[in-house]
């Protein structure tokens, strides 16, 4: 249980620094980041799902 706690941690200390990145940019790359981001985000919790299914079994 720790290590998906830790996980868990990591995502979303990366997801933070993600959006504190973001925030610093330039107006004019906002826009192409956060397209970048959404699919990034889309294929992280594609990935989380996966691995919350392996974990459990695939049992919902």
């Amino acid at each position: 249980m720790k290590k998906s706690t830790g996980f868990l941690l990591g995502i979303g200390a990366g997801v933070a620094a993600g959006a504190v990145a973001g925030m610093m940019a330039p107006q004019s790359s906002r826009r192409t980041v956060k397209k970048q981001m959404d699919q990034s985000i889309h294929k992280l919790g594609t990935a989380v799902d996966q691995a919350m299914d392996s974990m459990t079994g695939g049992a919902h």
